[in-house]
């Protein structure tokens, strides 16, 4: 599918989604922008379109959380410190290792078991966009709100670290726990510094520009725009996590951590509008780029004769039942 028309119809089908749900505000909106993605994947099963995943967590997943950083409740988040680090490591980790050897076990196929445990990897972390969408139809007490925003916007780095682990371990068939553990603690830690300066910097150009009379809405505006992108390349660039890169200088540009200026009461006022649209087109991306994957991948488990499809059925009930467990 070409790209221009690949993105008239995903604007559309977000356009026609948002209504219906505003006719059916009891369908989940989420929900019906899956099954509007498996609609145009059959619509356009003979042209392909093909997203890079290096490119999806640039400019998608990279300013969702930028936004949500910057939006985040920070004092309710660190009040809740201990529990969202628990969340973060030890927990991830277990739910990989449980998940992994249970697909190993339940699975109709023969699976590698580090392919079983890159299963558990990536079901593991909280999905802090997926939990965006849902609370905003059902509601959650607030402890309980604050602790999955802050693990949401931190687990990436050892959800992620567990996963390229588990493939390593698939492609070459070796390990290394010493090597594992230091590539956590630099992607974490580069991460954490690329983000906390691309933020200051941020900042520093504002200021100077401020105190030249030159800032104006719309150019603060682009840089902000534009630095969950940069962000997360530069950190990518020097091998640390472009994801905790773009959630720390969300979380420095909070309105908390900065003096609050008439121009930034200004900028405020326009980017709540603008990022309002550009996160309901971007989240809607996310559950529509779902949707069209399903039939790609449901199609050839449905047609193989290698095992039966019941049983793969509950096999994923199984596995799903353990991951809320």
């Amino acid at each position: 599918m070409h790209l221009s028309l690949a993105l008239l119809v995903l604007l559309f089908s977000l356009i026609l989604s948002n209504v219906i749900n505003r006719v059916f505000p009891r369908l989940p909106l989420p929900l019906i922008q899956i099954i509007f993605g498996v609609g145009i994947g059959f619509l356009f099963k003979e042209s392909a379109f093909e997203l890079e995943t290096e490119l999806f967590l640039a400019f998608i997943i990279a300013p969702l959380l930028f936004r949500e950083g910057e939006e985040s409740d920070i004092t309710s988040i660190l009040r809740n410190w201990k529990l969202i680090l628990f969340l973060i490591f030890p927990v991830i980790f277990v739910s990989t290792l449980g998940i992994g050897y249970l697909a190993k076990a339940v699975l109709p196929a023969s699976v590698p078991l580090s392919a079983c445990l890159a299963i558990g990897a990536a079901l593991g972390p909280t999905d802090l966009v997926a939990y965006s969408a849902i609370s905003k139809r059902f509601s959650f007490p607030k402890w309980i709100s604050y602790i999955l925003q802050g693990e949401g916007l931190l687990n990436d780095a050892s959800g992620l670290v567990a996963f390229q682990v588990a493939v390593t371990a698939l492609t070459t068939g070796a390990f290394s726990l010493l090597g594992a553990s230091w590539n956590l603690v630099i992607s974490v830690l580069g991460g954490f510094l690329v983000g906390l300066i691309t933020a200051l910097l941020n900042r520093l150009f504002l200021t100077i520009l401020d105190n030249m009379d030159a800032a104006d809405v719309t150019g603060a505006l682009l840089l902000e725009l534009v630095l969950p992108i940069s962000s997360y390349f530069v950190a990518e660039e020097i091998h640390a996590s472009g994801i905790i890169a773009v959630v720390v200088a969300g979380i420095s540009l909070a309105s908390r951590f900065k003096k609050i200026t008439v121009f930034d009461a200004k900028l405020d006022s326009v980017s709540h509008t603008i990022w309002g649209t550009i996160t309901f087109m971007l989240n809607g991306m996310v559950f529509f780029l779902l949707g069209t994957e399903l039939p790609t991948l449901a199609a050839p488990v449905l047609r193989s004769t290698t095992y039966d499809n019941l049983w793969m059925l509950l096999a994923i009930v199984l596995l799903t039942a353990t991951m809320f467990g």
